[in-house]
């Protein structure tokens, strides 16, 4: 057992008790029990083992828990999880003192209200059912206020003390619509923003492409020598792309014996123009010829 050095302390105990566990034959209870101590393993998985104290209990278990009433909580709801999986149990969620009490033999034990008062809960809870105190709806409010939320009022009990004690229950539905809300507000929020961005799409892009040259790329058969703004640039192939300043640029295409070719270009930044043209009637490149074209250059 994980003995944190402060107590007594505030804790939050969930109490998981085997329904009708003494009526059940011996094997029968060495298996509930099994069972149990295996949902209890997963549930505990992510509660680091110094913030955790684990108790046997005559008829089921104890797991207090300093300082995290939403992990409480947490233990509490997948323990109930394995319930509907097959193993009958009551849980309960308290808040309040516990102190370190050996027993007679020895052997470290708990005492406080915050026990106690948690085994009590436990056999108001019944089968498969998730009972909570007051003080730990209070103290999961001050550390987690939208996990209370949906802790609703379950009645008022009375134990063989004679000492009454206000319950709460998960509302699950509650729970389910609050996520179904939120799912549906974040969806709204992302068709907003998709919307936005459709709407300014093309200021958004010219805004990023500010500074950017562009790009002016050819494709000639069989080749040209190439003239932007009387300015001759070389011949293509090899030359495939000149980077140009946005704007609007003439562009003449020359080949010996061919009869030049002139155009004007809008460039912008940061997108690419292509100009093709072939010089002599019916001498468009099929794909698979301007695949080999392209190998070898």
């Amino acid at each position: 057992m994980n003995v944190p050095g402060s107590l007594p302390a505030l804790a939050s105990v969930v109490f998981i008790r085997v329904t009708e566990f003494a009526r059940r034959p011996v094997a029968e209870q060495a298996r509930l029990r099994a069972q149990l101590e295996a949902a209890l393993a997963v549930a505990l998985i992510r509660i680091p083992a110094h913030l955790r104290i684990i108790l046997d209990a005559p008829d089921g278990m104890a797991i207090a828990v300093l300082g995290n009433p939403a992990a409480a909580l947490d233990i509490a709801q997948r323990c109930m999880s394995a319930s509907a999986a097959g193993v009958s149990m009551a849980v309960a969620v308290n808040h309040g003192a516990i102190r370190l009490a050996p027993d007679d033999s020895g052997h470290q034990g708990l005492i406080g209200d915050a026990v106690g008062t948690a085994a009590a809960i436990a056999h108001f809870a019944g089968p498969a059912r998730l009972f909570v105190s007051r003080s730990f709806r209070e103290a999961l409010a001050e550390s987690s206020p939208a996990r209370a939320i949906s802790i609703r009022p379950a009645g008022i009990f009375t134990d063989a003390n004679v000492r009454t004690h206000e319950l709460f229950a998960p509302d699950q539905a509650s729970a389910l619509r609050r996520r179904k809300i939120l799912a549906g507000v974040g969806a709204v929020v992302v068709v907003v923003i998709f919307a936005v961005l459709a709407y300014f799409h093309d200021t958004i892009r010219r805004d990023l492409r500010v500074g950017q040259p562009g790009i002016l790329a050819f494709d000639l058969y069989p080749d040209g020598d190439i003239v932007v703004d009387g300015v001759s640039r070389g011949k293509s192939p090899p030359v495939v792309t000149l980077r140009l300043e946005p704007g609007t640029h003439t562009v003449e295409l020359k080949r010996k014996g061919e009869i030049p070719f002139r155009t004007s270009v809008d460039l912008q930044a940061g997108r690419t123009t292509t100009i093709e043209y072939a010089f002599s009637a019916g001498g468009e490149r099929s794909p698979l010829r301007r695949l080999r074209d392209w190998v070898l250059r």
